[in-house]
């Protein structure tokens, strides 16, 4: 008995795999020709966004070994390639790290294997850098590729005209292209690349503002297949890069209690006023050791999708949430030896005379991990839902979580 079309459509609209969507395609020219159709894909994304992700990058893996001899803060052995977790409910075959391996990434030209590190992730594309002989980049701007790991392809992004040695290197963030018929924002062919650094600038007298390049992709067939073109100037300085949450990088102006939004899809730049993140910064300008306290001072998603900034500071977790109107306000708080005082190999010297007892050890959507300073393979999980705190398995993934999405739209073969 033949279906009619509408009722067609339903049932491939519920179909909750791209996977299973691409072997429903190759089944007949008609589910061919209705799966094919943009409307089709677009309305398949909005619905089904979750399933297209793949899994997770990391930079390096973290081993027992490392775990015992980082006692002053943690990072990822960067001599090693970095890390693909598959996501726990996936059982596809494209979610298999072999799909997902960086092999294919240019080397050294001399037989050596390349080191790339990840600086950014967006849709199913990562953006790498070179590093010389596994250190980390410092320096005006670092040697990058776009990639995407499944389709094995990788493009490198030309430095900006007009660079000066007197400009640091502040960061650098894959933003989204223009919308595709199928609604896709970001692939090989419709990327942008924002590139932030500081300078001096005459017109304000600071030392250090922040100053932007945007660079747009263009068709992978054209001699110039992109573009730099300059950007605003934000006029600001000591901007740091707090992390991804909600669809936007967030940065923390030092002295002002000023956030700073990059929204990750059209790539323009918000400003809101942030509750000051330490009872400890007194009546004066508002400032605090950043330079210090930044690695306990970060955002991430919460299990609503929502943006979260979390602090660790004083031996007090604080989540922060973002309201209605714009603004930030303390949603939870969490007194850290209260909490971890009955798990199993709590010692009260973790906490009790040390300056800055914990570290930040990795954050994902909706939990954090720490580890005391003093014993770093004690580790411990922090719900930023329910604020429960548990003993986390030995950590083995690095400190940052660059998801990574199937392609989209699926590549659809003839039938």
């Amino acid at each position: 008995m033949d279906v009619i079309g509408d009722i067609l459509l339903l049932i491939l609209e519920r179909i909750d795999s791209p996977v299973y969507l691409v072997r429903a395609a190759s089944t007949c020219k008609r589910w061919h020709g209705i799966i094919a159709d943009a409307g089709f894909l677009r309305r398949f994304r909005s619905a089904h966004a979750p399933s297209l992700v793949a899994g997770d990058y990391f930079n390096g893996m973290f081993s027992e070994t490392a775990l015992k001899l980082l006692s002053f803060v943690l990072v990822p052995r960067l001599k090693d390639r970095p890390s693909f977790v598959p996501v726990a409910a996936s059982s596809s075959p494209i979610a298999a790290r072999h799909y997902f391996s960086l092999d294919f990434l240019p080397g050294d030209g001399d037989d050596r294997p390349p080191h790339w590190a990840i600086l950014d992730s967006r849709g199913s594309l990562l953006l790498l850098y070179r590093m010389a002989s596994g250190r980390p980049f410092d320096g005006v701007y670092p040697d990058c590729v776009v990639c995407e790991p499944v389709t094995r392809r990788y493009k490198r992004i030309p430095p900006p005209p007009n660079l000066k040695p007197s400009y640091s290197y502040r960061g650098i963030y894959l933003i989204d292209g223009e919308a595709d018929m199928a609604g896709a924002r970001i692939g090989m062919s419709n990327f942008r690349v924002l590139y932030m650094f500081e300078h001096y600038s005459p017109e304000t007298g600071l030392d250090a503002c922040t100053g932007t390049a945007m660079f747009t992709a263009g068709s992978s067939g054209s001699p110039s297949w992109g573009s730099w073109t300059p950007r605003l100037n934000q006029g600001l300085a000591n901007m740091h890069d707090l992390g991804r949450a909600g669809g936007s990088q967030y940065f923390y102006v030092q002295g002002r209690n000023l956030l700073v939004a990059l929204d990750r899809s059209s790539g323009e730049f918000s400003h809101a006023v942030f509750p000051p993140p330490s009872e400890n910064q007194g009546d004066g300008d508002g400032d605090f050791d950043l330079p210090t306290c930044r690695r306990l001072f970060y955002a991430t998603d919460g299990r609503d999708g929502e943006p979260r900034i979390f602090t660790v500071f004083d031996e007090t977790m604080r989540v922060y949430a973002k309201l209605g109107g714009g603004e930030w306000a303390l949603e939870k708080s969490l007194s850290l030896p209260e909490a971890t005082r009955g798990l199993p190999g709590y010692q009260d010297e973790f906490f009790f005379g040390q300056p800055r007892p914990l570290d930040i050890v990795t954050r994902g959507p909706g939990y954090v991990i720490l580890s005391p300073r003093i014993l770093a393979t004690w580790l411990v999980t922090v719900d930023l839902e329910t604020m429960q705190v548990t003993l986390a398995a030995a950590a083995d993934t690095g400190a940052v979580m660059y998801r990574c999405e199937i392609p989209w739209p699926p590549v659809l073969n003839s039938v």
